[in-house]
């Protein structure tokens, strides 16, 4: 019986580890102006072979970036000044071989597209440049920040045996702010 729960506790580990190991890695570009944060970000390995199934099958692919900007903390908890939500999203029109893409900010579409090349596309899905992160509170000079944004892809098209939720991918890009 030991055994039994030993083994069936390293299946559990491995499969939470191989689900980190296989998250997708999202590049973080920070830019301070004017006591403002701008941040740019893409992810391009997250359009794996499965999305492209997806996409190719006619339903549409949204990858979800939570995007945070964040005040570093050594002793306690991060505290969060700003966050949003932004979203790609792109369905294909196996009619007419046409991809249309939306982006979307906290749920409203921002911009959108089409095109019939592929590579264009998913650079649509897979970059943002210049998010406007607009704290929620003034950053103090010489202070430790980061922005920090995580990937989710839906639908998806592997199983976790990892019970709780996780992204697809993350990234962060730490700074300080000088004045």
């Amino acid at each position: 019986m030991k055994t039994r729960t030993w083994v069936w506790g390293a299946v559990v580990w491995l499969a939470a580890v191989a689900t980190l190991a296989a998250a997708t890695e999202v590049k973080v570009t920070p830019l301070c102006a004017a006591g403002h944060v701008f941040a740019s970000f893409s992810a391009p390995s997250a359009f794996t072979a499965d999305a492209r199934e997806v996409v190719e099958s006619g339903l549409p692919l949204t990858f979800t970036f939570t995007v945070e900007l964040r005040r570093a903390s050594p002793v306690w908890f991060d505290h969060t000044l700003s966050a949003l939500t932004l979203a790609a999203s792109v369905k294909y029109d196996n009619l007419t071989r046409v991809y249309q893409v939306s982006k979307l900010q906290e749920g409203r579409v921002t911009w959108s597209d089409h095109t019939d090349e592929e590579d264009k596309m998913r650079v649509w899905v897979t970059v943002f440049d210049g998010v406007s992160l607009d704290p929620t509170e003034a950053l103090e000079p010489n202070a430790d920040y980061y922005v920090r944004v995580r990937l989710r892809a839906s639908p998806r098209r592997t199983f976790s045996f990892w019970p709780f939720g996780h992204d697809d991918g993350s990234g962060r890009a730490d700074f300080t702010f000088l004045r």
